[in-house]
């Protein structure tokens, strides 16, 4: 048996995990425990203030990921998590990017009217 705490198998007949000490009670599962994050939050929030499109793509992977993961596909889900990370990070920079350049632009505006 896994413990559920810290990961490490155990002889079935055991009642204590050789490896931490937490008491080991028997899953339904047979495996460990795994929580494999799902950045859903965060696809959200880069969403709506960042780019809407990749966001849409790291809201498509996020929700992918507890699905693959209930169905047993845990590579999978955490495939879909990495991806759903990366979708996060480059819509992240390139909506700072954007907000970035329409600011440049709109004091580059109001130099050029003083003048």
């Amino acid at each position: 048996m896994f413990c559920r705490k810290c990961g490490y198998e155990n002889s079935d007949q055991a009642k204590f995990c050789v490896g931490c000490g937490e008491a080991i009670r028997p899953s339904g599962l047979g495996g460990p425990a795994v929580t494999i994050p799902n950045y859903m939050t965060q696809a959200v929030l880069v969403t709506l203030f960042c780019c809407v499109p990749f966001g849409i793509v790291a809201l498509v992977y996020a929700t992918r990921v507890n699905n693959k993961a209930l169905a047993g596909d845990i590579e999978g889900a955490q495939e879909a998590s990495d991806n759903a990370f990366k979708w996060i990070v480059i819509s992240f920079i390139l909506g700072f990017i954007v907000i970035f350049l329409n600011i440049a632009f709109a004091f580059l505006q109001e130099s050029q009217k003083v003048q």
